[in-house]
């Protein structure tokens, strides 16, 4: 994937390098918007707290960055899950929505995966963000919410 420049906003793929400022940007999204995510700030802090943990997360990736000059601003991930891949982690800060930060990552995300499906978990009753999905081509699957309160959308291409 290349970096992406639109107007003051970037994004570009991490590296295990960039650890320090996606651990900024994990700890602040599940610290500010716990009810976001079904991960939790405990399961990143504390003990877990470890460069070489964020490190191999970031090698693990692919996970995009999005910066507003200098400063990190949102962040994305992407997984195979088999034959397809799933969108994880993806967060923009305050001060940044609703300037394109997420659409950016979201296409990001999109231009790396090579899987006919692309699919992404969100807590259901997350209106936003599933606005924001549903405007890139993301549809809900029909059914109820998981044990961790989310549901289930997918891209197919």
């Amino acid at each position: 994937m290349p970096n992406v420049h639109t107007g003051a906003v970037s994004v570009v793929e991490a590296t295990p390098d960039d650890w320090a400022q996606w651990r900024l940007l994990r700890q602040r999204s599940l610290t500010e918007d716990p009810e976001a995510f079904a991960s939790s700030v405990t399961m990143w802090t504390g003990d877990h707290d470890v460069e070489a943990r964020w490190r191999q997360r970031l090698a693990d990736g692919p996970c995009f960055l999005a910066r507003a000059g200098a400063t990190p601003v949102g962040m994305a991930g992407g997984r195979r899950d088999g034959a397809d891949a799933e969108l994880i982690s993806m967060w923009v800060a305050p001060e940044a929505r609703g300037r394109g930060v997420g659409r950016l990552l979201i296409e990001a995300v999109v231009g790396w995966s090579d899987a006919s499906v692309l699919s992404l978990r969100v807590i259901d009753g997350n209106s936003a963000a599933i606005g924001l999905y549903t405007s890139l081509g993301f549809a809900l699957d029909e059914g109820c919410a998981d044990a961790e309160g989310c549901r289930r959308m997918r891209l197919r291409r």
